[in-house]
């Protein structure tokens, strides 16, 4: 009788483990290379991004955010769990190739970062968040030292970039511009092209315009003349006008006072009037822009290098278990307050520009 009963309780610990083993498995909303990220774990990245964008929208856009459309389709609740998705892709990446750039979380840092967990989990916001993902206390302090490694990774990387920017790299011009628009916005805040003719009007108009400014007409006035779109003292440095490089280029070779052909840009037909070429205030305040790019585009580098073989495998269709990943939806205020505050219901987010 003992005999049989053992073998019983065997055969119902095998069943129980394999099923739990089936339960973790099934419990898993994606993979991205070995790391395996679960609903509970997902949710709370997704609950934080919740709570984090009604504390600064909600008082603009009020019960109905959720629901409302950000472009063709995608409401702003998908588009916030669309972006939580690429923000656990890159913790996970920049963790996995942590070794690569020699670094590890100190003693002190991890004491730090469960100490932030615990903050987290003490706050009134932190409490619901735990509750609606059915987490546990060693996922967020898991959660937080991975997002503490993450943003370490990230700054080792930034942290090679060449600080030194010349004037000539942050020139800042400024311009007045006549746009003959190619696009329109409606009522709802769409934008959409011009049909050809239209375009051809307004290009029409822009020559004409061009005619006139080189026979003497003032700029300004010819703003009011073709009821066009103008630009008083636009400043720019490389790579950040509206127009484009196109436009820059063109721009570029122009003297004090002196104003470019038609040049037709991701605006429209522009004319634009250069007013200075060398702005030394801007140009000089311009200089930690361009290195906080610089040091952007070297992160994106090496992080699409590192995430290359993973992103050749990857498809949201397929790779995402949307029956689990649908599960995970947003209802304004559950989480408490959604006037603007600082609080501890937030990681160390690292996201990727895609």
């Amino acid at each position: 009788m003992k005999k049989k009963l053992a073998a019983v309780l065997v055969v119902v610990i095998i069943i129980v483990a394999a099923f739990a083993g089936y339960q973790l498995m099934n419990d898993t909303v994606f993979q991205y290379g070995d790391a395996k990220v679960s609903l509970p774990e997902a949710t709370v990245y997704a609950k934080i991004q919740q709570y984090s964008a009604e504390s600064q929208y909600g008082s603009y856009f009020g019960e109905e955010m959720w629901t409302m459309e950000v472009e063709d389709g995608v409401t702003l609740e998908q588009s916030v769990k669309d972006n939580t998705i690429k923000q656990i892709k890159a913790v996970k990446v920049l963790n996995d190739h942590a070794d690569d750039v020699k670094v590890s979380l100190t003693k002190e840092e991890k004491t730090q970062a469960e100490e932030s967990a615990k903050v987290f989990m003490d706050s009134d916001e932190g409490k619901k968040i735990i509750e609606q993902a059915k987490a546990d206390e060693e996922l967020i302090k898991t959660i937080y030292q991975e997002n503490a490694l993450a943003t370490k990774v990230k700054q080792a990387i930034v942290d090679k970039v060449d600080t030194k920017v010349t004037d000539e790299e942050a020139q800042i011009r400024t311009v007045y511009k006549l746009v003959f628009a190619t696009k329109k916005t409606d009522a709802n805040g769409k934008v959409t092209e011009l049909s050809d003719t239209e375009k051809a009007k307004q290009k029409k108009k822009a020559e004409k315009a061009y005619k006139a400014l080189k026979k003497g007409a003032d700029i300004t006035a010819l703003a009011k003349q073709y009821d066009v779109q103008d630009t008083v003292n636009e400043s720019y440095g490389a790579g950040q006008s509206a127009g484009g490089e196109k436009f820059e280029a063109a721009v570029a070779k122009l003297k004090k006072g002196k104003f470019t052909s038609v040049i037709e840009d991701e605006e429209g037909y522009v004319i634009a009037k250069l007013v200075t070429d060398n702005d030394k205030k801007k140009t000089e305040e311009n200089k930690q822009t361009v290195l906080e790019n610089r040091q952007n585009d070297a992160y994106q580098k090496q992080y699409d290098k590192w995430a290359k073989n993973l992103e050749a495998d990857w498809d949201d269709s397929k790779s995402i278990k949307k029956r689990l990943w649908n599960k995970v939806t947003f209802q304004y205020g559950e989480l408490g307050s959604t006037e603007a505050s600082t609080t501890e219901a937030t990681t160390a987010t690292t996201t990727t520009k895609k």
